[in-house]
């Protein structure tokens, strides 16, 4: 970066993933200069820690005159956030989750429709380099052919999800259970793999251990039909999402007309926290976004981000049998 720095704010503290994120702002060159959060112990706490001020409001963040706004909303705040935020001047990104919910998703679209600011949306994932990688082989670079099949895994422990601050996202109803909180990782995936890919039926199961806590599941699978832009035949897909004790793994085979192509993401005993950072895409997120910024835009944003969000929740529905 060169020049000013840029100015980053961070409305809601919701979850760990602004902590993350602020870290790799100020070690990328950037300026942490607010926060907001309901709690304000908390908010005080992130910015002795990380810079800039506590304020009270969602108004009084945009009035530090932010070039970014970094978004971690409880589900309650999400559209009030966007609100305020969509009549600022600053390009705006969400951290999971946007919506859990269909009755979340259509607010969220309501909500979006009267922004004059940029939004964007997605898992950190997205910006995984070894997805990317695998992503760019697909497109044509390695002459993989047509993708005939798609498996995804993700797993990520749900026990931080129902802890008295965070239990809003074990509820299914809230901030979508495992099946949702977890299973976003997975259809941010087969998005990076197939841009646009939109879930158009599909049927599943959930499971729950004996003894669990969990107000959701701790394991849910579907199996479905994607429908692909350009494609000219629907691609199947399997897809598991756990919950259950152990490292984040985060995987997918595609079944390609030259062989398979693999990747596993994960965050095992035997890789340090600054090789997660990277490996996982919290940092190339945060660099996106910092180049974009400057230009009024930001990563993912809502028209191309949606079809992740909405593949999300149908899945779910697929898995507790709401479809």
């Amino acid at each position: 970066m060169t020049g000013a720095a840029l100015r980053v704010a961070f409305a809601g503290l919701a979850h760990s993933h602004p902590y993350t994120d602020a870290a790799n702002v100020r070690a990328l060159g950037a300026e942490v200069v607010g926060v907001h959060d309901a709690d304000a112990v908390a908010a005080g706490d992130f910015a002795g820690r990380f810079g800039g001020a506590a304020v009270d409001s969602v108004g009084a963040l945009t009035a530090r005159r932010p070039d970014l706004v970094i978004v971690t909303p409880r589900p309650e705040e999400t559209v009030p956030f966007l609100q305020v935020l969509g009549g600022g001047g600053a390009p705006v990104f969400v951290n999971k989750i946007m919506a859990a919910t269909a009755a979340q998703l259509d607010e969220v679209d309501r909500v979006l429709a009267a922004s004059s600011v940029p939004v964007g949306t997605s898992s950190v994932l997205r910006f995984a380099p070894g997805l990317r990688r695998l992503a760019t082989e697909l497109d044509g670079g390695a002459g993989t052919g047509e993708v005939l099949a798609l498996r995804v895994h993700a797993q990520h422990d749900n026990a931080a999800f129902q802890l008295p601050d965070r239990s809003w996202q074990d509820d299914p109803q809230r901030g979508g259970g495992t099946a949702v909180t977890v299973g976003v990782h997975a259809w941010e995936m087969v998005d990076v793999l197939l841009p646009g890919a939109t879930l158009v039926s599909g049927s599943g199961w959930t499971r729950t251990r004996d003894g669990s806590t969990t107000a959701s599941e701790d394991a849910a699978g579907v199996d479905g039909l994607l429908r692909v832009p350009g494609a000219a035949r629907e691609v199947p897909v399997q897809v598991l999402v756990t919950g259950v004790p152990g490292p984040d793994v985060y995987a997918v085979d595609v079944v390609t007309a030259t062989g398979i192509r693999s990747v596993s993401l994960g965050a095992d005993g035997g890789v340090d926290g600054d090789e997660v950072n990277a490996a996982l895409g919290f940092l190339g997120l945060i660099r996106a976004l910092l180049d974009m910024a400057p230009h009024g835009a930001t990563v993912a944003p809502w028209r191309e981000a949606r079809v992740v969000v909405a593949n999300t929740v149908r899945a779910a529905e697929a898995t507790r049998g709401d479809a």
